[in-house]
């Protein structure tokens, strides 16, 4: 696709506005996700027969694997800390499956996010299927306790992970895959095996910081220690100026950090690859939203400006699933089912 800065993707028709649910977390771990998996079974089946066939395409070795995870989940569940091992076999009773930040002139921060899920050996049809897949799980889920809203998420039905969330008025949080980095599917079979479980799932960490951490500082500072099982990204904001940070994770250390206002700008940007190296000729996301950034310039920092650098290719492309949106003072979260339509 050629490069875009489009101005008229905002506002998103209202048939994109992916819906929200609500997990109690003082129901029983095993039962908290059963009214929301009940709904959609046919499309988490589907899912995870396209996600093996992904796996496949990628190397017949991935193999071993699914069969390891077909038999064994249970087993593997009780591995996991409490509550997610519970909720992961809640969920397959119920299923009967085996499972940007930026800131405006006035200092208010705006954590945005398109969640992109696809590999080049899965080009069918001019798409990406898993992203076809995922569009029909994508929701937002409200995580309660107590009668009251602890964390926003927006997620997959039966993903007890976070890959994209907010605390209202604390911080929030996304997480990016690290492409062509060692180490992806090291710690996973370091688990599996028990060779090494003094680590955690990489999303299983942003729902704990989500659940746990009380500030911004102790949730950047939590991301940036925990041993995890594979590099990733961590970004992060905050409700004050200023807060903002991308934390470039290996799987015990944190690589490189990158906070808002380096460069006196007024944002930060994160893909899939280390963002002060030079970016891969046939991905470059980055380059393109950076300019698309700078066009609409720091007095246009909106949900309406955002949504639209989201829109505009190759930032938004055929793997794309979803635009998610936060304001960090109210804690306000939308989220958006994204197509890349030729044209």
């Amino acid at each position: 696709f050629a490069e875009e800065c489009v101005e008229n993707a905002w506002p998103p028709k209202p048939d994109r506005l992916i819906k929200t649910y609500v997990v109690n977390l003082d129901e029983p771990a095993t039962q908290r996700w059963n009214s929301i998996v009940s709904l959609h079974i046919p499309e988490i089946k589907d899912l995870i027969d396209s996600l093996k066939l992904f796996l496949l395409e990628i190397s017949p070795e991935f193999k071993f694997l699914i069969d390891i995870i077909d038999t064994e989940l249970p087993g593997i569940a009780d591995t996991l800390p409490a509550p997610y091992g519970d909720e992961i076999k809640g969920i397959s009773q119920a299923s009967g499956i085996p499972l940007v930040i930026a800131q405006d002139q006035n200092g208010k921060v705006y954590h945005g996010r398109n969640l992109d899920f696809g590999f080049p050996l899965s080009w069918r049809n001019i798409t990406w299927p898993l992203a076809e897949k995922l569009r029909t799980v994508t929701i937002q889920v409200n995580f309660t306790q107590n009668g009251k809203l602890l964390f926003e998420t927006t997620t997959f039905v039966g993903y007890v992970g976070v890959l994209t969330g907010v605390k209202p008025n604390v911080f929030s949080v996304s997480m990016n895959e690290r492409y062509g980095f060692q180490g992806g599917y090291v710690g996973l079979i370091e688990w599996i095996f028990n060779i090494n479980r003094a680590q955690s799932f990489n999303t299983l960490a942003v729902r704990d910081v989500l659940t746990k951490s009380s500030s911004y500082s102790d949730a950047v500072e939590y991301l940036s220690k925990t041993v995890i099982l594979a590099p990733c990204y961590y970004i992060l904001g905050g409700p004050e100026s200023g807060q903002g940070i991308i934390i470039t994770r290996s799987r015990k250390i944190s690589d490189y950090f990158e906070m808002l206002g380096k460069d006196n700008l007024w944002f930060i940007i994160e893909t899939n690859y280390d963002n002060w190296k030079p970016q891969p000729s046939g991905d470059d996301r980055l380059t393109p939203a950076i300019r698309c950034m700078k066009k609409y310039g720091l007095q246009n920092v909106t949900f309406a400006s955002l949504f639209n650098v989201f829109s505009s290719r190759p930032v938004l492309n055929k793997s794309t699933v979803y635009t998610a949106l936060i304001e960090l003072s109210t804690g306000r979260l939308e989220s958006y089912l994204q197509f890349c339509i030729d044209s």
